[in-house]
């Protein structure tokens, strides 16, 4: 059996492909340039209508058509701050709030689920024209000393 060469592989990283997906429809309720460190960023946000929950990402640098784009989850607060400190670019930041989320599992969590399969923040993403992105599937509860 061959196996395909894949030119990304990691244990606790997935990539998410978007292909030639391109979403139109996307309403963004927030898309402002806003300057962060030396630069400047892109600020959007998206709002779940079912929900009625908002999702907001600071897209730092030049994403489009990129591929392997960072996404890292941070504290929503201070989105700008990790924004300015960011090491990678270009590189994707969600906003993560501190209150647990509807299905009960980590907001880390339910967002890398909502962005691997389906969901507002997927959308919010591609609607930038990403090509892939590589996020973060192990989450480590507890620090090993």
């Amino acid at each position: 059996m061959t196996a395909r060469p894949e030119p990304f592989f990691s244990w606790t990283a997935r990539r998410v492909e978007f292909d030639e997906l391109r979403v139109e429809s996307v309403v963004l309720v927030l898309d402002e340039v806003v300057p962060v460190g030396a630069g400047t960023a892109r600020l959007i946000a998206t709002r779940d209508e079912d929900t009625d929950i908002d999702y907001l990402a600071l897209i730092v640098g030049d994403v489009a058509d990129g591929r392997d784009i960072a996404v890292r989850g941070v504290d929503e607060e201070a989105l700008l701050i990790e924004g300015s400190r960011s090491e990678f670019t270009p590189e994707i930041l969600i906003g993560l709030r501190a209150a647990p989320s509807i299905c009960g599992c980590s907001t880390a969590r339910h967002i890398d689920s909502q962005l691997c399969l389906d969901g507002p923040v997927r959308t919010m993403i591609a609607s930038v024209g990403v090509r892939s992105v590589v996020v973060d599937w192990y989450h480590s509860t507890s620090a090993v000393a």
